[in-house]
């Protein structure tokens, strides 16, 4: 069903969930539909021998496949449903003056004909279509009573035709209004929802500043290393929650995050405190506002300790890489410093940190390596959660 809707009926060239898309299906299963019936009835048309009505339904599957073949890569979808409601329009027509095996088949056209207009064409131009639509048809039955001349139909049936279009197109105008107002005042509550995501977000990297510039004020004042390099280490941590509530609302999205500008813009910040070179390759991946928020603290902990303790003079380098294949991600940090002995026990709240927060990833993992330098390698997989 996936690969029909999406290569069949075109659906890969639209955002998955849009409108666009489903109006995309809906147009080529509509021709699709369309050329199959027609293509029945003209087989029959030739063996009846109702030659004038079989040139016509040529002419109107050419026409739909041709827009059938051209969307969406020559025209839009608005071009393609103009194709398709003129390419109708002229079936309607002519099945109403000239004979054919089946003439009911025009009832069938004519019924489902105002669903696609205002489906395709929204309200304003649905009302313009039919409004022509209803005058060409009109003319049909007042040129039989005119003339006297008799086509499929008599005039009084034609009549009748042309006043049950006339209602449905009113019924689907009421229906499709109702729905174009829902959806209006629905777009409206979504931007205002963004718009008060998009504060919240700004207020809390606010908050965090002022709590960054709180606790550095306040270290300033300490003259003990230790407990001043505490206070450091926990301004860097808020710092690294900050930017991803900066990055939520200047990307206006509200759920997830973009992890390259996001890891890129803490490995920029840290860079500030240090002379050791801080290298990054980080894929252009989205994730979720959790799983980010805990990529980006796990990342801030392994830079940092790199930092505080894999290298004793000399300048040394730090390589951050994170990647996806599929549905499994895998972040590691390296260093070329000391390395430890990792078999050992060590009080350290950034490996207590790394490890815990590693933990609460979806199916996550971590791997700690101490021989050669530092190596820390997370992995998680959001297989389960789709």
């Amino acid at each position: 069903m996936n690969f029909f809707e999406s290569e069949i009926l075109k659906g890969k060239y639209f955002p998955l969930k849009s409108r666009d898309r489903l109006r995309a299906t809906m147009v080529n299963l509509f021709i699709l539909a369309g050329v199959f019936i027609i293509l029945l009835y003209a087989y029959e048309n030739l063996t009846q021998g109702y030659y004038a009505m079989l040139v016509v339904e040529m002419f109107i599957v050419i026409t739909l496949m041709v827009a059938y073949l051209v969307f969406p890569h020559y025209v839009n979808i608005n071009h393609t449903s103009y194709m398709i409601l003129g390419a109708l329009t002229f079936l309607i027509a002519m099945s109403l003056v000239i004979p054919d095996q089946d003439p009911e088949l025009s009832l069938f056209w004519l019924a489902s004909l105002p669903i696609f207009v205002f489906f395709f064409l929204g309200v304003k131009k649905g009302i313009r279509w039919s409004t022509n639509m209803f005058i060409i048809l009109l003319f049909i039955p007042l040129f039989s009573f005119v003339t006297g001349i008799k086509f499929v139909y008599e005039w009084e049936l034609l009549s009748q035709i042309v006043v049950g279009y006339l209602i449905i197109s009113y019924v689907l105008y009421i229906i499709e209004s109702e729905r174009s107002s829902y959806e209006e005042r629905l777009n409206v509550a979504l931007e205002e929802n963004k718009i008060l995501f998009k504060e919240v977000h700004h207020r809390t990297k606010n908050n965090m500043q002022v709590i960054m510039g709180l606790l550095e004020t306040q270290s300033f004042k300490i003259d003990d290393p230790k407990y001043k390099k505490m206070f450091e280490m926990h301004v860097d941590r808020l710092k690294a929650m900050s930017l991803m509530h900066k990055n939520l609302y200047t990307n206006h999205s509200y759920e997830e995050v973009d992890m390259q500008q996001y890891l890129e813009g803490i490995a920029r910040s840290l860079q500030t405190y240090t002379t050791h070179r801080i290298s990054t390759d980080i894929a252009p991946v989205i994730v979720d506002m959790k799983i980010a928020m805990n990529i980006g603290l796990i990342f801030n902990e392994a830079v940092t300790n790199s930092i505080e303790h894999a290298f004793n003079d000399d300048e040394g380098e730090i390589d951050v890489q994170f990647k996806h294949t599929g549905e499994q991600y895998f972040l590691t940090i390296k260093d070329n410093g000391k390395g430890f002995d990792t078999t050992k026990t060590y009080k350290s709240l950034g490996m207590t940190l790394i490890k815990d927060l590693a933990m609460t990833l979806p199916n996550g993992n971590v791997n700690i390596d101490g021989k050669d330098g530092v190596v820390i390698e997370v992995y998680f997989s959001l297989e389960e959660l789709k």
